[in-house]
């Protein structure tokens, strides 16, 4: 068995292993209880179109946040934006409930560097001590279950070139604001709309039970997404693409191109592999707001088993 006491990135003390923990309860937790009152709430009031279309736009924005941002933007670098709209992406990002800004890179980097093996962050195959998992226990440890475990990501070995973005550290140091921001719009929206009662409504169809569906979606490509569905690029690691991840997540579905191309800004790299998000950073690039966009060339992505 590897140990990953030799690893570097990676971290066992007690009060930082408590903080990860307590707050990924209340990001967790939080969505979560209001989403179950929710099914008592519309069980006594109806279900409206406003609550639904905020719902919807909330999923947008968020989704866009943090496969758009958080992933494509902050953790690879696949474009390069103004300060503006990287902070336009740091507040969608950061509004999904998916904790600081500088926690997710740092994860996800070490995700990248360490995929399917011992130190992976969330591989359905090893838990946080390198056994290897069944099927079941490695897709929970992977879906939800490494949120609570007894490992930290370093920040100093996976991402330390973001300790001094001032846009990261901005929106790091006040990453509790936002997940408050995430429920207050879609209260606030439904209260100027129709009054308090729809406010309820919007708070907790649009904010509560859309950051639940959003969570298990992105989640989802940690765990199914490493266990089911198609492997154009194999030998490397359990990256899979599947379709229906890639259109719940805007994209972020076609996992295997990813980790085939980590730095490409397009995922759906052939006909019939639907990008939204790639299909953003287009028009974000023809409108002149992104520049320097990583692409990947026909004949590269088409040999399968090509290696840099």
């Amino acid at each position: 068995m590897n140990d990953r006491a030799h690893l570097p990135g990676l971290s066992s003390s007690w009060p930082f292993v408590l903080q990860k923990r307590v707050e990924n309860t209340l990001l967790v937790g939080i969505p979560l209880t209001g989403t179950i009152f929710s099914l008592y709430w519309f069980s006594a009031h109806h279900l409206t179109w406003v609550a639904c279309s905020v719902f919807a736009g909330m999923y947008l924005i968020t989704g866009f946040g943090v496969g758009l941002g958080l992933h494509r933007y902050f953790s690879h670098g696949s474009f390069v934006a103004n300060s503006v709209l990287a902070s336009i992406l740091g507040c969608a990002g950061s509004m999904a409930f998916q904790g600081s800004i500088l926690r997710w890179v740092a994860d996800h980097r070490r995700h990248h560097a360490r995929t399917d093996r011992c130190g992976d962050v969330h591989s359905p195959y090893f838990d946080s001590h390198c056994a290897p998992t069944g099927t079941i226990v490695g897709l929970f440890h992977a879906h939800v279950g490494w949120m609570f475990d007894d490992v930290v990501t370093d920040y100093h070995t996976y991402a330390k070139d973001l300790l001094e973005d001032d846009v990261i550290m901005f929106f790091h140091r006040t990453h509790w604001l936002w997940p408050v921001v995430s429920l207050a719009v879609p209260f606030g929206f439904g209260y100027c709309i129709s009054g308090m009662e729809e406010a309820w409504g919007c708070l907790l169809m649009g904010g509560c039970a859309r950051a639940t569906v959003l969570h298990n979606a992105i989640w989802a490509v940690n765990s199914i997404g490493h266990r089911f569905g198609a492997q154009t690029y194999s030998g490397r690691d359990n990256s899979r693409n599947n379709f229906i991840l890639a259109l719940l997540t805007f994209g972020e579905g076609w996992h295997n191109n990813h980790h085939r191309f980590p730095k490409s800004a397009i995922q759906g790299l052939r006909r019939g592999e639907i990008d939204i998000s790639g299909m953003m950073v287009d028009l974000l690039e023809h409108l002149g707001l992104i520049r320097d966009v990583v692409r990947i060339s026909p004949p590269r992505f088409a040999q399968p088993t090509a290696i840099d």
